[in-house]
Order: structure tokens, then C-alpha cells, then sequence
């Protein structure tokens, strides 16, 4: 469908909108329902829509049982991603915590394959996590805050995403000879059945058909588009133009969000909070030779 790699670029400026656009989904969720509704509802939508996209795709479903031992593991990372990403947006600002989260993320990711011996950093890349670090705790306010804050302005929660999605990724690069799909998959069908026999209440079911259609557009949203078939363009994305170019696009992500939030919730940011995107955002652009086997997008 997308061949020319002039039309598959262009293309992919849809990703870091539709993450960025996830963020407001969220935001709107969380005056509807609670973290474990949502984790069950977009686990399942997930998994349901994955399906047959494998098969369209011809996407092999068969798993060993070394891959389906760390879905396992991957499915309670997703889990407490998903809660806290949701509990960010439910107490604090949807641009600059989606922003934040975006970058975090492959600090995280870098950090730890430096611990776990997977990456051997130069000095150029110890400059950008210094400079990435200052400029988290430019957008965090660091200076101004106490664990009460923290808590309170949701940033907290934003950092635990991160986190979470960061050791996702890192054990996900352990999985051989397996599609991200496939991953993708397995991942959401053991976190929906994990999440619904440990913490979800099934009289939830039956406040779903007084929804209105505010719910119903947004938990499809994250569920469909920015789940399912926003992964399958990206890894088209890298097909046709490699990964380089493909992962470039997620730079974009934390400039959408921030203007996302302006236009959906009136949310202002500082001049500071701006300097700290900047510079963040910089480390990403040096760090972005990152090559990481199995790496699904934060979304």
C-alpha cells in the first residue's frame, strides 16, 4: 500500500501524532473509569484487533516457550506501565507528561543495556544522557518540588511509566525469531487475563452500556488505532524506509503532545519546561543510533 519510500515518509508523520493523540485519549478516559478498567478494556481491544491483522499479514502465531515466558513478563511490565501512564494523566498536565514520558523512555533504555553490558557508551553518549538528565529535571521543576508534589502534579506517575516501559523493552530484546505483532499479541491477551483475575471488577460491565460516545471514541482510540494499527505502520515505516529514519519520527512526539494539550485542555508550559523539551529532546537525537531487537513503540 505505502511503497514509495517518499509516501511511507510522509506517512509516518501520523505516528508521533497518534501517540501524542493517545495522551489526550487518556486524559478523557480518566473521567470515566478507573486504571483497572482501562488496562482491561485496551488489553482486550488490543489482542482482538491483533488477531486478525496476523493473519492477514500471514504473521506466524505459533510461540516458543522461551518467548512465551517472557511475554509473561512483559504482559506485568505493560500492566504497570498502562496504570501508571493512566494515573499520570488522571492527576497531571497531558502535554508535558506525555513529553516526558517520550523521552524518558530510551534514557531508561539506554542506562540499563549499559548495566546489563548490551551497549558500551562513548563520551558523546554519556554528553546526551547529561544533558537529557537536566533537561527531565527542567520539565519535572525538580527544584521546586517534595514527594507531595510529585505525587500530586502526576509526574511521578510519569516517571514510573517510563520506567516500566523502558524494562518492557529490554526484556523484550531478549525474544528470538518473533514478530513484533506476534509479541504484541501474546502481550495483551496475558495482561487482560492477568489484570482480570487480579484486580478488576466485573460489576464494571455493567456501566459500559451508560457510556456515552465520548468513552466509546477514545477507549477504541488507544485500544485500535494507536495500539494495533499504529504498530503495524511503524514497523512498515521501517521496512520501507529502516529504522533509523522510522525511529526519528518519535522525536516529534513530545512537540505534538505539547501542542495537543494547549489546544484540548488550555495547558500552558513555561519557558523552562520548554528549554528542558529542547534538551531532552537533543540527547534523543544523539542517542538515536540505539538499536534494540523487538522494540515496540510506546503508545
Amino acid at each position: 500500500m505505502f511503497q514509495s519510500e517518499k509516501t511511507m515518509t510522509l506517512v509516518m508523520l501520523l505516528v508521533p501524532l497518534v501517540w501524542a493523540l493517545s495522551g489526550v485519549s487518556a486524559k478523557y478516559l480518566s473521567f470515566y473509569i478507573s486504571e483497572d478498567e482501562v488496562v482491561v478494556y485496551r488489553f482486550f481491544l488490543s489482542a482482538l484487533s491483533t488477531f486478525p491483522l496476523l493473519v492477514w499479514m500471514k504473521i506466524p502465531i505459533k510461540i516458543s516457550l522461551k518467548n512465551f515466558v517472557i511475554c509473561i513478563l512483559l504482559a506485568f511490565f505493560l500492566i504497570g506501565n498502562y496504570r501508571t501512564y493512566f494515573m499520570g494523566m488522571q492527576r497531571g498536565a497531558v502535554g508535558l507528561g506525555a513529553a516526558l514520558v517520550t523521552v524518558l523512555i530510551p534514557i531508561f533504555v539506554y542506562v540499563m543495556m549499559i548495566f546489563s553490558k548490551k551497549s558500551k557508551p562513548v563520551l558523546k553518549d554519556w554528553l546526551a544522557l547529561t544533558i537529557g538528565a537536566i533537561g527531565v529535571a527542567l520539565m519535572l521543576n525538580l527544584e521546586q518540588m517534595n514527594i507531595d508534589t510529585l505525587v500530586s502534579g502526576g509526574n511521578i506517575y510519569f516517571v514510573m511509566a517510563a520506567l516500566t516501559y523502558a524494562m518492557f523493552t529490554v526484556a523484550a530484546s531478549y525474544m528470538r525469531n518473533i514478530h513484533v505483532l506476534t509479541i504484541n499479541f501474546y502481550v495483551c491477551l496475558l495482561g487482560f487475563f492477568i489484570d482480570w483475575n487480579l484486580s478488576y471488577d466485573s460489576s464494571h460491565l455493567l456501566t459500559l452500556g451508560s457510556m456515552d460516545y465520548i468513552f466509546w471514541v477514545n477507549i477504541l482510540f488507544v485500544s485500535f488505532i494507536a495500539g494495533t494499527a499504529i504498530t503495524a505502520l511503524y514497523y512498515t515505516g521501517i521496512r520501507i524506509i529502516g529504522s533509523k529514519k522510522s525511529s526519528a519520527f518519535s522525536i516529534l512526539t513530545p512537540f505534538f503532545a505539547i501542542a495537543l494539550g494547549a489546544i484540548f485542555f488550555e495547558e500552558m508550559i513555561t519557558i523552562k519546561n520548554a528549554i528542558g523539551i529542547l534538551m531532552a529532546v537533543s540527547a534523543l537525537v544523539v542517542l538515536n543510533d540505539l538499536k534494540i531487537k523487538n522494540m515496540i513503540p510506546f503508545r
